[in-house]
């Protein structure tokens, strides 16, 4: 074995001799060891249709394909196929299936599919898409893809970022995340997740009431074709106090000028005389439906039924029947089973006043 590889190394460096002065720009393939021990030897303008470093290569460009056992560096264009096991660095044009175990680096534009075990980055414009296990950066425009823990475009998304944060300049596509964030505006872009913050997007404060939970306020966030709601509520049951905390997600769109439709789906947790603990299964589910009607310019009023589906096996104060709100009697569903857990439906309604900023 140790013989095989000295006679590598003989044959690397024989050849790196041989060429290493070559002033030709482009040769079909090049081998390499370790920069400069290759074919090319020091001169890396010279680019190849294949490429193959067995540690670290440094060349002028690769037209179909390369293969590098740690690193492959290009300071001209890349087109085809690329694998690295830990870095493919390209200082011109990339273009194909790029894939490396730890980063894939573009300077300049950049077309295909981008795969890398933590992060990609293209300084300039991509059409394609971009997937890695952590952060992918496109630092201009994205015409296409991201997918990854963090998904950041420095100009404009056509496309889709699927990650934990994403973030983009201006999104004409959608984000579906933990948290998204449009910094200059959307273009008919939907931001899906937990907490989206767009620039001239929808922020409102609501305040309701309803025949089951008596107060309610809602925080509202995203843009119109889709928000979060994050919900709070106080009513009695029993002559002790009822707060519900919630969580959903709505849409709203126009119906005439000064005329909207909301449908909001939200899921409620109810605490019942302040014991938060052990609450048990203890969910008031909703669907409203409420039409907005503006009265002003950060100002309407609005109302609408809404179906509740009432989950719960707590029970107060020893009572038979599970349940701490006050369910009414013209539910058309209301069942215990067996285990003790109780269901109820019944539609009812709400009313109340929205604030936008």
């Amino acid at each position: 074995m140790k013989k095989l590889i000295s006679n590598i190394f003989i044959l690397i460096i024989s050849i790196t001799s041989v060429f290493a002065q070559d002033s030709t720009k482009h040769i079909p393939a090049q081998v390499s060891f370790l920069y400069p021990l290759g074919i090319n030897g020091t001169n890396t303008d010279v680019s190849s249709d294949v490429s193959f470093n067995v540690l670290w290569g440094v060349n002028g460009g690769v037209r179909y394909f390369e293969l590098g056992g740690l690193a492959n560096v290009n300071n001209g264009n890349v087109t085809g196929g690329q694998i690295a096991g830990i870095a493919n660095v390209t200082r011109g044009e990339s273009n194909g299936l790029i894939i490396s175990g730890i980063t894939n680096l573009n300077t300049e534009t950049a077309k295909g599919l981008h795969l890398a075990g933590i992060n990609n980055y293209s300084q300039q414009q991509m059409n394609g898409a971009q997937v890695s296990g952590i952060a992918n950066v496109v630092n201009a425009d994205l015409n296409g893809a991201q997918i990854g823990l963090t998904n950041t475009v420095r100009g404009n998304l056509t496309g889709a970022q699927v990650g934990l944060v994403n973030y983009t300049d201006s999104l004409k596509g959608s984000q579906i995340g933990l948290i998204n964030i449009v910094a200059k505006g959307t273009d008919g872009g939907v931001p899906i997740g937990l907490i989206n913050v767009v620039k001239d997007g929808y922020y409102a404060v609501e305040l309701s009431a309803g025949e089951t939970i008596w107060a309610n306020v809602n925080f509202k966030m995203g843009t119109e074709k889709f928000y979060t709601i994050f919900k709070g509520g106080y009513s009695q049951y029993n002559d002790k106090e009822i707060n519900t905390f919630g969580l959903g997600f709505g849409t709203k769109f126009d119906l005439a000028k000064r005329v909207a439709l909301a449908v909001d789906l939200s899921t409620n947790q109810v605490i019942y005389d302040g014991q938060f603990e052990n609450t048990g299964l203890n969910l008031l589910n909703k669907a409203d439906l409420n039409v907005h009607v503006q009265l002003a310019k950060c100002f309407s009023i609005f109302a609408g039924p809404s179906l509740n589906v009432y989950t719960t096996d707590y029970k107060v104060n020893g009572n038979e029947t599970p349940g701490s709100l006050d369910v009414p009697d013209h539910a058309f569903y209301d069942n215990t089973t067996n285990n003790g857990t109780r269901t109820a439906i019944w539609v009812g309604g709400q009313a109340g006043v929205n604030f936008t900023f």
